[in-house]
């Protein structure tokens, strides 16, 4: 079939790598595309066969199921790959000059949500995409859908480590580190300097509320690390307590960058 798009789910654990080599033994005359760009006219007018193939992120239909406290988390991981109609995907690009000092100013991202027949999985682990759908999100929704993951991923690391549902605390442990790590390393200094000066709020008054949304994600994202540390010292075991007490200080340089 011609110029199709369909959305394939691959086998348990199976890398994309593998998945790409896996379609072009079973398409060996097809031409490999490396990117996950709209391709050009020449390519849909070709005779060659060409394959494009890319991760897409599943957009899962039950968000109130995902979102309600006390749902196992096994149900949860259920919904989040099952009876899926939509998928995205991200591709980022920098508009206007990029400032060397703050990419976060001039980061944008194209979002890509293709919408199939029928859900996946079926009858069938591919179905067609049936429409697709491009929207640019500004470096301001860029950035608060950044910080809203983080924070759900936290939240979520922390209440399965208090529940006890966590083997082992190193999933907890490297989330708070990488968070504080890039707080303390221009991460919230840079969201300030982009999108909370004078400039950007005089130039852009319709963000007025993404702008403070943006604030109270970052002083949310402080209140929960703050809780993360706390849970995180009652099961810390001793060979980690350096890291720990790395953390906190680390912790309290961020809060006083945010002005807490």
């Amino acid at each position: 079939a011609q110029n199709k798009e369909f959305v394939c789910r691959g086998h348990d654990y199976e890398r994309l790598e593998a998945f790409q080599q896996r379609m072009l033994n079973e398409f060996p005359h097809a031409i490999a595309m490396q990117h996950a760009n709209q391709p050009d006219e020449t390519i849909f007018q070709a005779e060659a066969q060409y394959l494009q193939i890319y991760a897409v992120t599943p957009i899962p239909e039950n968000q109130e199921v995902l979102q309600r406290d006390g749902i196992p988390d096994n149900i949860k991981s259920f919904y989040k790959v099952n009876h899926i109609w939509r998928f995205r995907y991200d591709r980022p690009f920098h508009k206007g000059t990029k400032d060397k000092e703050n990419e976060f100013k001039s980061l944008w991202v194209e979002r890509t949500t293709l919408i199939l027949v029928q859900s996946l999985p079926g009858i069938s682990r591919w179905f067609e995409v049936e429409k697709r759908e491009v929207v640019e999100m500004s470096p301001l929704e860029n950035a608060i859908e950044v910080l809203e993951n983080k924070n759900q991923q936290l939240r979520t690391l922390i209440s399965q480590c208090q529940t006890r549902q966590m083997q082992n605390i190193n999933p907890l442990t490297m989330c708070l580190n990488g968070v504080i790590d890039a707080a303390v390393n221009g991460g919230v200094a840079r969201y300030q300097e982009a999108f909370f000066i004078k400039e950007y709020i005089l130039n852009h008054p319709e963000d007025g509320e993404k702008i403070t949304r943006l604030r109270e994600l970052m002083l949310e994202q402080a209140q929960i690390l703050e809780f993360g540390l706390a849970v995180h010292e009652k099961v810390v075991p001793q060979d980690m307590r350096p890291l720990h007490k790395k953390l906190v200080d680390q912790f309290f340089m961020m809060k006083s960058s945010l002005g807490i």
